[in-house]
């Protein structure tokens, strides 16, 4: 869903709900966790996804292995066959998601900005990005922890996500990052260079000093954090300090 709405902003959870085979309340309900398929469900959407067989065993021993989470005295018999079957380590697809997709995090930051209205069209237009991500993106931070529903509002949760095992959350990072760079440069091309700083510098360096440099990096990050975060909180922004070589490295 949420790679259609990247390729399509227009694109909506009706849209999807009709290539699943299913009815949007149906669909809305499975992506807000509310209702888990059953394996006659699960066909359904199989039907109308084109997945690898990979894809489709991981997503059917998925929700296999959730059915037998319940305690259910009746399951599917393909279910009750992929139960000692091994699952792979992955990272959670929400966690993912959440690392991987940058509006993920600048909606986060969206709560502590003066003014935040919870609803995904005011979202959405803030950001702009579609609806249906302001949706889902909601819902996603809500399922990992990182935002609550409080008083008719949402409010950060003051938690963290760990990205320490790098094997499994690099995939997110990178597209995070790639993200991260594409839109400084839809940035350098679109805002006033009064809203926005684009600071570089090409050196010639001792690569062995790459890792206190990424030390002194990190910490200056921090700082800059702590003093632009503190005071009034009106705009989202996205702050990196790029660090890369432009040689070919030598045998």
């Amino acid at each position: 869903m949420a790679k259609r709405c990247e390729k399509n902003p227009s694109y909506s959870l009706r849209a999807f709900a009709k290539v699943c085979n299913l009815s949007p309340g149906e669909l809305s309900q499975i992506l807000s966790g509310k209702r888990i398929p059953t394996y006659k469900v699960a066909q359904k959407i199989l039907g109308g996804l084109d997945l690898s067989p990979q894809e489709e065993s991981q997503f059917l021993g998925s929700l296999a292995l959730k059915h037998q989470s319940r305690g259910l005295k009746r399951l599917n018999k393909v279910f009750k066959e992929m139960k000692s079957a091994p699952v792979p380590k992955a990272i959670n697809i929400d966690l993912f998601r959440v690392i991987g997709d940058w509006y993920h995090y600048a909606v986060l930051m969206l709560t502590y900005v003066e003014g935040f209205k919870p609803s995904p069209k005011w979202i959405a237009a803030q950001l702009l990005i579609s609806e249906i991500e302001a949706k889902l993106a909601v819902e996603r931070l809500i399922k990992v922890g990182l935002i609550e529903e409080r008083d008719g509002t949402y409010v950060s949760t003051e938690e963290h996500i760990t990205t320490a095992d790098k094997h499994l959350t690099t995939p997110a990072l990178k597209k995070h990052t790639k993200q991260s760079l594409e839109k400084a440069v839809y940035s350098l091309e679109n805002d006033p260079i009064e809203d926005r700083s684009h600071t570089y510098m090409t050196m010639a360096i001792d690569p062995l000093k790459i890792n206190e440099a990424k030390k002194l990096i990190e910490e200056f990050t921090n700082k800059m954090s702590a003093y632009l975060e503190s005071g009034r909180r009106t705009r989202v922004y996205e702050f990196g300090v790029y660090l890369y070589p432009l040689q070919k490295k030598e045998d």
